[in-house]
């Protein structure tokens, strides 16, 4: 990427931030109007043509202004944006998360995304490599029924059916969970597959050893089934908002690649956050063609301080970058702090 003298600089976020807010190509005398470059117009334009040359403007028709291109807008991401990264005190203190599942509490983040940047929000289920399990018990359904309650460190909860000709006591039952919160409390799904010790069973359970081979198995589809990550999307509407999205064909195309939920899974896993604590891959730079007419910007969230997953946005390269920024990292860390609070809480 070449560098720009101050000038140039000047000339590139002006014409990014003006054409962002008004979606109208700048030209030399819009310029002068919004800043002072201490130079004549024809000066301004001869600038404006060389920094065209550069790859940063283009022209998108004959006799109007300049518009960014992706790279214009990369160099501004780069250089000139940090000092705009923030969100108002009172849309921060409004943030309201709720405490229950970890699906609700997805998707009203991603709701509120959606609402603070006008863009549609993405969001991948937790991982289930560094999910750990923090309490399985067993608990009678009916009369041919056990229920296995699994509660994930990121405080979701799952709910098998497990199928039982004897149905145990409620002290064994009660003893039985005891037994599996030793030997499962505190260690992943994998970890907890590869370890469970069914060849020394303790005694007092031995006549239990086709329901431990059964909570074995539900616990097995249950990794099988978390690992099929599942991608989390709001805001689709908040598209038709923008011009570049009034063309029917464009917005289908877009659409479509969003109900994707798996290539969107690969393309967020190949984010890099490069050194920050975002990361904003626009237009051409996308690897997957059918966002190539987008940028997106996306964060990790974590659990106790593990990354467990994907949050971010997906609107035009005539992004709000500042805002979407923000937005994102805000988010974030909400969801970041209620999953840990939840997963101090069980």
């Amino acid at each position: 990427m070449m560098t720009l003298d101050g000038r140039k600089v000047r000339i590139l976020q002006t014409v990014v931030e003006d054409y962002v807010q008004t979606t109208r190509p700048v030209g030399s005398e819009r310029l002068m109007e919004l800043c002072d470059l201490g130079c004549k117009p024809a000066t301004i334009r001869n600038e404006m043509a060389e920094m065209a040359d550069m790859g940063y403007l283009a022209q998108p028709h004959t006799s109007a202004g300049r518009i960014p291109t992706d790279l214009g807008y990369r160099y501004y991401v780069d250089e000139l944006m940090d000092s705009r990264s923030s969100l108002k005190p009172e849309e921060v203190q409004q943030i309201r998360l709720p405490q229950g599942e970890v699906e609700e509490l997805l998707q009203q983040t991603c709701r509120i995304l959606a609402h603070l940047t006008h863009y549609a929000s993405i969001a991948t289920h937790p991982v289930t490599e560094s999910v750990r399990l923090r309490r399985v018990y067993l608990a009678e359904a009916d009369a041919r029924h056990l229920l296995l309650v699994v509660l994930l460190s990121t405080g979701h909860v799952e709910h098998l059916l497990l199928e039982s000709e004897v149905i145990p006591s409620s002290i064994d039952l009660l003893a039985l969970s005891g037994y599996l919160h030793s030997i499962t409390a505190g260690y992943t799904l994998e970890e907890t597959l590869r370890g469970i010790p069914l060849s020394t069973v303790p005694q007092e359970f031995l006549g239990y050893r086709r329901l431990l081979q059964q909570v074995l198995q539900a616990l097995a589809q249950m990794a099988a089934s978390l690992s099929n990550r599942r991608v989390y999307l709001e805001g689709t509407g908040q598209l038709l908002r923008q011009p570049e999205f009034h063309d029917i064909q464009r917005l289908e195309i877009l659409l479509n690649a969003l109900e994707q939920h798996q290539a969107l899974l690969q393309v967020l896993s190949r984010v890099s956050a490069q050194g920050r604590s975002y990361s904003v891959v626009i237009g051409s730079e996308n690897e997957w063609e059918p966002l190539q007419a987008c940028a997106i910007v996306t964060t990790t969230y974590e659990v106790a301080g593990q990354p467990v997953g994907y949050l971010g946005v997906v609107g035009p390269t005539r992004m709000e970058y500042w805002r979407a920024t923000a937005a994102v990292q805000v988010m974030a860390q909400n969801l970041s702090n209620v999953l840990t609070n939840l997963s101090l809480a069980s």
